[in-house]
């Protein structure tokens, strides 16, 4: 009817109105498309939307690196006894929370006590046995002086003797000159001998008395050495017994465990009445100081670098925290494996490596849940800042474009007629 309405005033040279005729392009348009025209419209709509999905999407591939091959590490700290003993206290209990010198477990200190007192008895005795020692090199050094001073005695009697007898002689040699020469009688002759003969008498027992006091003297002082020995071997005892004892104290301060560092108990495997070995693990602690441990693709830490941001997600709590790239490990896991890869032998095939990557929390997390070595965690870490150039922003015009003259021409083509059965 519009359609044989507007050819009717054509032909009489009517003017057609504007408004009609818009409305007569709309209805043509709509006409056109048909059943299709809410699908074109969608479908147009879409081309924006997933445009810039797609852009997003490449920007955070070419913006982060994750992993879901990732999990939580810490220096776990065993608690292992110094001593063999029986358990006789247990202060702590499963995923208890420890502050470093919290006992831990008390072993039976009853037979560390009794060695203890042991030692230290024969410590006692020994110092002893080292006091009378130095008291008799003490006592011998005073025989030695006491000796040393008898033999400067015997010596000064010694010269006085000799010179008694010099003198004597010369008495003697006079009187036989003057007998000779009829001046003395020969009985102050025989008095000169008898004298010279006396003094001579008595310097040879003063040289006897010296040597004996000279031999005295070294007896002596080989006493003395001797003494000096042995008491030097009683001091070695007593340093020896003095050792034996500290070590007893250890032994006896090891009767009690204390926890080396903070943190949380973990495996714990004591209880009282246990019989220990030494260096049995008693209990393990998680220090409050966590990491995780990232094992990417060798592909994937081409432009990691240490410092670069990380949202790391803990499956256990369900939480994104933020934290940062600490080191890259040099060298991938396998090849510090129990059983590295023997690439040179056999047929090669190449498998990609993974590269362990330490990640810290820039605070450590306090959620009041345990976080410990073994949890599940997904990285996410920011490797660039992706910018797209204006190339890039015109070949993606371009295909938008294309993808919209796409949508029309499918909308606007004809419908072809089904075919009757």
């Amino acid at each position: 009817m519009p359609q044989t309405l507007g050819r009717g005033l054509l032909d009489r040279g009517h003017d057609i109105p504007t408004d009609w005729r818009a409305s007569r392009r709309k209805a043509s348009l709509r006409d056109r498309l048909g059943k299709r025209f809410v699908p074109t419209l969608v479908g147009i709509g879409l081309v924006p939307v997933l445009a810039v999905a797609g852009l997003y999407f490449f920007a955070q591939a070419m913006s982060y690196e994750s992993t879901d091959d990732a999990f939580m590490d810490a220096h776990t700290v065993d608690v292992a006894p110094k001593i063999a003993g029986r358990i006789e206290k247990v202060f702590i209990d499963d995923n208890w929370r420890v502050k470093k010198g919290d006992p831990i477990v008390e072993i039976d200190p009853r037979d560390y006590d009794a060695q203890l007192r042991q030692r230290q008895a024969a410590l006692d005795s020994t110092k002893a046995q080292a006091n009378s020692a130095q008291a008799a090199v003490e006592q011998q050094i005073a025989n030695v002086k006491s000796l040393q001073a008898t033999l400067d005695q015997d010596k000064a009697d010694q010269q006085a003797y000799q010179a008694q007898a010099d003198q004597t002689a010369d008495n003697l040699r006079r009187q036989q000159d003057l007998y000779n020469n009829r001046v003395v009688s020969v009985q102050d002759l025989i008095d000169a001998k008898d004298s010279d003969r006396s003094a001579q008498a008595n310097l040879d027992a003063a040289k006897m008395k010296v040597v004996s006091a000279e031999a005295q003297l070294v007896e002596g002082q080989a006493e003395v050495r001797t003494y000096e020995a042995l008491y030097q071997y009683v001091l070695a005892q007593v340093k020896a017994n003095q050792a034996n004892t500290e070590a007893a104290q250890l032994n006896d301060s090891y009767t009690k465990v204390f926890a080396p560092e903070s943190g949380r108990v973990t495996n714990k495997s004591v209880e009282p009445g246990d019989y220990v070995q030494v260096g049995q693990n008693l209990i393990a602690i998680v220090p409050t100081d966590i990491w995780v441990i990232a094992n990417f693709k060798e592909n994937q830490i081409r432009l990691m670098r240490p410092g670069q941001p990380v949202e790391i997600e803990v499956d256990a709590l369900g939480r994104t925290f933020r934290g940062h790239v600490d080191s890259i490990q040099a060298g991938s896991g396998a090849a510090f494996s129990l059983l590295p890869p023997e690439n040179a032998t056999g047929n090669y095939v190449k498998v990609v490596q993974r590269v362990p990557v330490k990640i810290r929390f820039n605070s450590t997390p306090d959620v009041g849940l345990p976080l410990g070595p073994g949890e599940s965690i997904v990285p996410t870490v920011k490797v660039q800042d992706f910018h797209y150039s204006a190339r890039e922003l015109m070949i993606v015009a371009a295909l938008m474009g294309a993808a919209i003259l796409g949508v029309l021409w499918w909308g606007t083509r004809p419908i072809k007629a089904k075919k009757d059965a």
